[in-house]
């Protein structure tokens, strides 16, 4: 019962603040949307920072979530070519949501926590990857996971602060398609290379 009045205040604050902003809602808001007293709030969550530290950690584990849920059961060359599909196809950039500029504004804190969460949960999961195609013949056998892994997310993390910070930056999809070629052309094994001619003529 406990547990999902936390998930019910986690929600309703989630899906006000993603529309209006996390410094226009107050705590005040979300009692009254969910009908509930802050004295019952104040049981789950010390303070705002506190909710908003909760909602980002959701947002993490579903991010990792709906990536294992798109790559469950898929061959590693079919995933490097959906992703370049997906630069590809790429013509603009969105601009930076409301959430997002509060948190840079107004909840640093919180943000730098997000981001080096986020840096984590990305390199971890670029590792993954890496040495499933290793397994898979994609990957040269001496690939050094780790390293790799490193450099590849922290050239990700180039992209995301040029998307967050300068919108239809011209260089964003070039730069992304330039750094790509440069590692899986000295990544990919012969095998790989096969994978891919083929996958290519069966399309």
């Amino acid at each position: 019962m406990a547990e999902n009045q936390r998930e019910n205040i986690i929600q309703a604050a989630s899906e006000k603040m993603r529309l209006l902003g996390i410094r226009s809602v107050s705590i005040d808001d979300i009692c009254s949307e969910l009908g509930m007293s802050k004295k019952t709030f104040y049981v789950y969550f010390e303070t705002k920072d506190a909710l908003i530290d909760a909602l980002l950690r959701r947002r993490e584990e579903a991010l990792v979530a709906e990536v294992e849920r798109k790559t469950k059961n898929k061959q590693v060359v079919d995933l490097l070519l959906n992703l370049m599909k997906v630069l590809k196809d790429l013509k603009d950039v969105r601009q930076v949501p409301p959430l997002l500029y509060d948190l840079k504004k107004y909840y640093p804190q919180q943000l730098q926590a997000h981001l080096q969460r986020l840096k984590l949960i990305n390199r971890n999961l670029v590792a993954h990857y890496l040495q499933q195609g290793i397994q898979e013949g994609f990957f040269r056998q001496d690939v050094n996971v780790e390293v790799t892994a490193r450099i590849i997310a922290a050239l990700h993390q180039v992209m995301m602060d040029k998307l967050a910070e300068a919108q239809n930056h011209p260089s964003i999809v070039s730069d992304s398609k330039v750094a790509m070629d440069i590692f899986f052309r000295g990544l990919i094994s012969e095998e790989g290379i096969k994978q891919i001619v083929l996958r290519n003529n069966k399309i």
